[in-house]
């Protein structure tokens, strides 16, 4: 039986640490925001279901039943050089329309939020990963985003300042999504 809710989830699990970098690391950084996130999906009335902390990826995706009305956010922290910024989100190769359309939103609303270059929206074919399982599990609205690069510490410095108004923001986009169908 499929649900009806948004699922949103930090992209590492606490025996996964993710990028680590200026001595922060990405599990933990997007564990934060999931939680800023879902304190703001609660006052919103918005129904979801997030993984756990110590669930790995897989177990995750073994567990929920995303509906055709469901929303899948899947937040991550991106890496590279020290000069690299700006926000990004990937979707898969055959996205629905909604998830186009979420990801460009969530792009505009984090760019512009903290002050950061958009990076725009990717299909998953464009990623290291060229297919990344949580865009596959059946929710209409499936999105992996890139808050900003975990290694440019400006980037991190505005993201640090913005983290609780993003939080609102994107609330509101998946509140938006949630259950079209």
């Amino acid at each position: 039986m499929s649900i009806q809710v948004t699922f949103p989830s930090a992209g590492h699990h606490s025996r996964d640490a993710g990028a680590t970098y200026n001595g922060r690391q990405e599990n933990k950084e997007t564990m934060v925001f999931r939680n800023l996130l879902t304190t703001e999906l609660r006052f919103l009335g918005v129904k979801f279901i997030t993984d756990d902390d110590n669930e790995t990826n897989r177990e995750y995706q073994a567990r929920i039943k995303p509906g055709k009305g469901s929303v899948i956010l899947d937040i991550h922290f991106n890496a590279g050089s020290p000069a690299a910024s700006g926000t990004e989100c990937f979707i898969a190769n055959d996205a629905s329309a909604h998830s186009k359309e979420m990801a460009k939103e969530i792009c505009n609303t984090a760019s512009s939020v903290m002050g950061i270059k958009n990076r725009g929206v990717k299909t998953e074919g464009q990623s290291q990963h060229n297919k990344i399982g949580i865009l596959h599990q059946g929710a209409g609205t499936a999105v992996l985003w890139e808050i900003c690069f975990i290694s440019n510490q400006d980037d991190m410095a505005k993201y640090d300042q913005n983290r609780g108004k993003l939080a609102k923001e994107i609330a509101k986009i998946c509140k938006k999504y949630d259950d079209l169908i």
